[in-house]
């Protein structure tokens, strides 16, 4: 169930980052209900965000903001321009604590969506420029594995549970059986080509040298989260998820989640991302391997019935033939 906030509660939270609210709404994500609340104030317009915790990291709510919080300030530090700004309590804090929740304030970037490949061009600078922000750390923690193999780990075994999956559910959905009939040997052939292509010599060693680079990703790069504000500027919102990472898989996420498997779209944003962080012939070839992994079909196949997986299963159909294309162009990319 949805979380709801009273007048007071919001007026009693935004008054701590030094704002008086005029006017509040609630506003809901394309996967949550009350994601964010619209405030607006005589200084102008912003967004209240609850803090959602990742279930995917072993640490708590609190443990989690104030790890986000200090890469935002690492971020603003080093003038990165692509994300709103966010607001600082009177404490100086850039996040507060009301009833067991964290919450913080960021402008509210009013704009429009990526349209053109003009805007795939910027945000792949952008996503570039915050790959290559220094982290002011010369290696992650000791005993840790460098980051795309943790992010490879966590990927072979969705793999592994769709394997398990789709067996059982078959026998008991006609519907999902009549689609793994169709695709599901296609998924599997192209993880195996994936994984395959993953165990090249040269991609072993640069990914075994990559814990000595640490790099910020967004984590969730998705059409969303990126708008064009009425000034033509591209911004990031919805930066939850910040986080030391793989830049391979955060960039082969961004390709899938974002371009619509156009072919101008994957091409600009690359265009765009090498004009700010060029890719080596190795590098080029683990993000087309991670582009190729059918992330969607293990996710979707988790929960069939749920409305938005079924949707994702019901236009393989469609995305298929698209995505072939895609890695046709991308397999080019990383030819001499």
């Amino acid at each position: 169930m949805a979380k709801s906030y009273t007048k007071a509660q919001i007026r009693k939270i935004t008054r701590r980052f030094g704002l008086i609210p005029l006017k509040s709404s609630l506003v809901s994500s394309l996967y949550r209900k009350n994601a964010v609340i619209q405030v607006k104030t005589k200084k102008g317009i912003y967004a209240l965000k609850p803090f959602s915790r990742s279930k995917v990291v072993y640490s708590n709510t609190i443990q989690q903001m104030e790890r986000v919080a200090s890469y935002i300030r690492l971020l603003k530090k080093r003038k990165y321009t692509y994300m709103p700004t966010w607001l600082p309590t009177h404490s100086g804090q850039l996040w507060t604590l009301d009833q067991g929740t964290p919450f913080y304030v960021s402008q509210w970037i009013k704009g429009r969506g990526l349209e053109t490949a003009d805007d795939y061009e910027k945000l792949g600078l952008a996503l570039a420029t915050l790959h290559a922000t220094s982290t002011g750390l010369h290696r992650t923690e000791k005993g840790t594995s460098p980051p795309t193999i943790q992010q490879l780990r966590i990927w072979k075994n969705q793999d592994r549970l769709f394997q398990k999956k789709i067996t059982k559910v078959s026998r008991q959905d006609k519907e999902y059986r009549n689609w793994y009939n169709t695709h599901g040997k296609d998924c599997n052939r192209l993880s195996r080509r994936a994984w395959k292509d993953l165990q090249d010599a040269s991609i072993i060693r640069l990914l075994r040298a990559e814990r000595r680079h640490p790099s910020l990703i967004h984590g969730d790069i998705t059409i969303p989260n990126v708008i064009i504000s009425d000034d033509g500027q591209l911004k990031i919102i919805d930066w939850d998820r910040v986080k030391i990472g793989s830049v391979y898989a955060d960039l082969a996420k961004a390709l899938m989640n974002t371009t619509q498997f156009n072919p101008e779209f994957v091409q600009s944003l690359l265009k765009g991302y090498q004009k700010r962080k060029p890719l080596s012939r190795t590098e080029r070839k683990i993000v087309t391997a991670l582009y190729k992994l059918p992330r969607e079909a293990w996710h979707a196949s988790r929960h069939p019935n749920r409305s938005r997986d079924r949707e994702i299963l019901d236009n393989w159909d469609q995305s298929w033939p698209l995505r072939l294309q895609i890695i046709h162009i991308l397999q080019e990319w990383t030819r001499p």
